[in-house]
């Protein structure tokens, strides 16, 4: 689990970069956005702000030190690997990863017919997974920079991911980017049973052993399994249904 570090391109020039793109991400938004009806998803549109949304997670990353330091530290110590303990936490948190977003959290997801993509679907999930995951560590940053001990900045991490994760899917994520996946009885046993188990076991094993890389790909993980259960569909496919809608289950 360790390796060599990662070498990024200088801060100023990644920044720049991520800027252009999310300028051209949002030029071609505003270019489609007119051809699509109010209420109405649309899979172009989708990908445009996902996009922008990754760019402004990595430069926020970038700004505050987290990128550079995931990618310059090994995923383990190996005096971690020789740890019975950190192996039984880290079995744990890979254990509410796979269960929770590769077993439960589909069984309150449906695809609406959408098409299976068994590499495109996933792969936009680890991206979205591992973007949003630095920006969580972002989170996890600031606080700790308060000079807090581990317990608050844990605690405090996991209030503050957990009201933003659950405001900013309920009125925007679900809505404008993600297709229509919820099974509205669902919500609740999502955030019971996937979403708060992966912060607090994540967030204590963070807290612990400070392993920032493993966190970053836990979530990177997740999301990959819950793209794919969704059936994310690709940016070229014409698939649309009223944004944000949920179902029953029947």
């Amino acid at each position: 689990m360790s390796g060599p570090a990662i070498m990024l391109p200088s801060q100023g020039v990644l920044i720049a970069g991520l800027l252009l793109l999310a300028f051209a991400l949002a030029l071609l938004h505003r270019q489609q956005r007119p051809a699509v009806p109010a209420g109405r998803y649309s899979p172009r549109l989708a990908w445009a702000r996902a996009g922008i949304y990754f760019c402004a997670c990595l430069i926020v990353a970038t700004l505050s030190g987290v990128l550079p330091q995931v990618l310059a530290t090994p995923l383990a110590t190996a005096a971690q690997l020789a740890e019975p303990r950190w192996w039984l936490l880290t079995g744990a948190a890979t254990a509410v990863i796979v269960i929770g977003y590769g077993l439960i959290w589909p069984k309150g997801t449906f695809t609406d017919g959408r098409a299976s993509h068994p590499l495109l679907a996933p792969s936009y999930g680890l991206v979205w997974g591992l973007c949003q995951g630095l920006w969580f560590l972002t989170i996890w940053t600031l606080i700790a920079g308060t000079g807090l001990g581990q317990p608050w900045v844990a605690v405090l991490s996991y209030l503050a991911i957990g009201g933003y994760n659950g405001v900013w899917h309920r009125y925007y994520w679900d809505i404008q980017v993600s297709p229509p996946h919820n099974y509205s009885e669902w919500n609740s046993r999502k955030v019971l049973l996937c979403h708060t188990p992966n912060l607090l076991v994540c967030l204590s094993h963070l807290a612990l052993h400070g392993n920032a890389g493993l966190f970053v790909l836990w979530q990177g993980v997740a999301l990959a399994f819950s793209a794919w259960a969704m059936r994310f569909p690709p940016w070229w496919d014409d698939y649309q249904a009223e944004a944000g809608r949920e179902r029953a289950r029947t």
